[in-house]
Formats: structure tokens, C-alpha cells, sequence
């Protein structure tokens, strides 16, 4: 009876054991996505900004006695119609392409949060007012908001900002609203309003804090969406003028070649499919560990 006793207790003592392991290799699965995705885009952000160090050439001087030279070790990426050589293009149009995302998911976060947060804690006219605006506002596909905006304003890095916040902040605002109609209902804010704490200082010390997560988990993703989208608006024309190097801009050129210069669409296509992978994995990590922490 007591080995059957011993063996019967078996399972239950390698329970916590495997539960551990588990929770282990879920915990090393989430940190590797962070971490990986870290290591990417630092590198592509390091990359872009060494540029000058990196390349000899320069991204915007042509060299048509050597138009169209397939990837070798004098050009790594091969040249384009012009001579010009795209691995410096490509690197060079990091830094665009990327500050260009980056600040056009900041931006509309920032004011999505804000008038998001007043519509959800004011409640009233206010919710009224601001929510029939995000209604109107999301009534418009995305790319053809930005793609109106920018033909209004005319092509440029200013007017891509200015049509991506319009396009892309009523989002921010659903989410973060939805958020704060549960929070001021908690515990910790009522608590708050009683100790007679100001509307001001409940909403940014108690209630922000505690609803940001979810949008910084949807700022991830976006930031690959917005790439994308100024990589369109690119090669519809509504980007950067030409010389200026982008990735949409680059795309748009090489079209025409595509089957006798297949590097000049192909190559700077992969650093936007680089890019994504590196910003997904990225957003996926923070996620995780964000809903960790919670």
C-alpha cells in the first residue's frame, strides 16, 4: 500500500513541476519575440543613421553610364535607371520611412488618447460631440482620407503627417473612451473623487495609467500599417518629390523595369517586408509582457 500510496502521488508532485516548465518556456517564447524585434529594428534604425559611413555613394547622384547594373560587389543591390545605387537608396530611405511612421502613429496616439479620454470622464455633450466626429471621420477609408488631405495640400513630408493623423486618430479615440467608461466606474476613482481630488489630476494620475496599455498595444501593429500606407501613397505619387529616397518612391521607378531589372522593385520590397517582421514581432512581445504585468 504504501509504494501504490507513493506512486498514486506521483502526478501531483511533477504537476508544479511541468505548470513551471510551462509558464518557463511561455516566458522565454514572449521575451525572444521582444527581443528579437528589438534587435531588428535597432539594427535597421542603426543602419539607416550610419548611412554616410556605411555606403560611399550617394542616394540622390546619378551615374547613367552605369544604368541598370545587376547586384554585384561594386553594387550591392544593383543600380537603377539612373546609375544610382539602391542599397544606398534603400538605407538612406530608412530614415524617412521610418521617422515618417513612427511620428504618424505618435502623433494621431497622442490625439486619439486626449479627446478619447475627455469624451469617455466627460461624458454628456462632450461624448456626444467628439464621438459623432470620430463617426464621421471613420466613415472615410483610411487611404482615401490620407489620399484626399494630400491632394488638397500637395505632396510632401508635412502634409503626409497632417493626412495620417486625420485618417488615423478616431481609432485611438474608440479605444481609449471604451477604456475610461470602465475605469471611472472603479473602485480606485471613485476612492479618488472623494478624497477630493481635481478631475485633472484623477484623469492623468488614476485613469490614463491604467487604459494607455491597450493602445500601445494597437500603436504596434499600426506602425506596420502606416509604413505601408506612406509606401502607397509613395508609389501613387503623393509622397516625397523624386530625388528624395523612399521605398514607395523606389518601387513606383521600378515598375517599369520589373522584368529587365528585377532588383530595383525586388530588393527595396524586402526591406519593407523586414521591416514589418521586425516591427510584428516587436508589438507582439510588448503586448505580451504588458499583459503580463497586468
Amino acid at each position: 500500500m504504501t509504494e501504490e500510496h507513493a506512486a498514486s502521488t506521483l502526478p501531483s508532485r511533477r504537476l508544479p513541476s511541468l505548470m513551471g516548465r510551462g509558464r518557463l518556456s511561455a516566458l522565454v517564447g514572449q521575451r525572444t519575440a521582444l527581443v528579437a524585434g528589438a534587435v531588428m529594428i535597432s539594427a535597421i534604425v542603426l543602419v539607416s543613421v550610419m548611412a554616410p559611413v556605411i555606403s560611399p555613394y550617394d542616394p540622390v547622384d546619378q551615374d547613367l553610364r552605369n544604368a541598370l547594373q545587376p547586384p554585384s560587389w561594386t553594387h550591392l543591390f544593383g543600380t537603377d535607371n539612373f546609375g544610382r545605387d539602391i542599397f544606398t537608396r534603400v538605407i538612406y530611405a530608412a530614415q524617412v520611412d521610418l521617422r515618417i511612421g513612427f511620428l504618424c502613429v505618435f502623433f494621431p496616439w497622442v490625439l486619439g488618447t486626449i479627446l478619447g479620454g475627455i469624451a469617455g470622464y466627460a461624458g454628456g455633450v462632450f461624448d456626444t460631440l467628439i464621438m459623432r466626429t470620430v463617426d464621421t471621420f471613420t466613415a472615410f477609408p483610411f487611404l482615401v482620407m490620407a489620399i484626399g488631405v494630400i491632394a488638397i495640400l500637395g505632396p510632401g513630408v508635412t502634409s503626409m503627417y497632417i493626412a495620417l493623423t486625420l485618417a488615423g486618430w478616431s481609432m485611438y479615440a474608440r479605444i481609449v473612451r471604451a477604456e475610461v467608461l470602465v475605469a471611472k466606474r472603479s473602485e480606485y476613482v471613485l476612492a479618488a473623487r472623494a478624497l477630493g481630488f481635481s478631475h485633472t489630476r484623477i484623469m492623468l494620475r488614476h485613469v490614463l495609467p491604467n487604459v494607455i496599455t491597450p493602445t500601445i498595444i494597437f500603436a504596434m501593429t499600426d506602425i506596420v500599417l502606416v509604413i505601408l500606407s506612406t509606401t502607397t501613397l509613395a508609389f501613387l505619387g503623393l509622397g516625397l518629390p523624386p530625388p528624395a529616397p523612399t521605398w514607395g518612391t523606389m518601387i513606383a521607378e521600378g515598375k517599369s523595369f520589373i522584368f529587365t531589372a528585377w532588383w530595383m522593385v525586388t530588393l527595396p520590397g524586402l526591406a519593407i517586408v523586414l521591416v514589418g517582421i521586425s516591427l510584428s514581432l516587436f508589438g507582439d512581445g510588448v503586448a505580451d509582457w504588458l499583459r503580463e504585468r497586468e
